[in-house]
């Protein structure tokens, strides 16, 4: 197992899992990146990993933690 060294690595980690072993997709998996949580790494960190995560999807995270798609 590789070590995650950055919230990004992490958080990807877990899409993938959430994709390809829990079946998530579409809202599901929105509200997982959104509530996913790692004592880890610092608050902004997973903030950012989170913020750019979902700008790669086609969303856009707004400051009170919703999503929407991207104008």
């Amino acid at each position: 197992m590789s070590l995650e060294l950055t919230a990004f690595a992490s958080l990807n980690r877990n899409i993938k899992f959430w994709v390809e072993q829990c079946g998530c997709k579409d809202l599901a998996l929105i509200s997982k990146i959104n509530h996913w949580f790692n004592f880890a790494y610092s608050p902004a960190e997973q903030e950012k990993a989170k913020t750019d995560i979902l700008e790669k999807m086609g969303y856009q995270r707004l400051e009170n933690g919703e999503v929407k798609l991207k104008d």
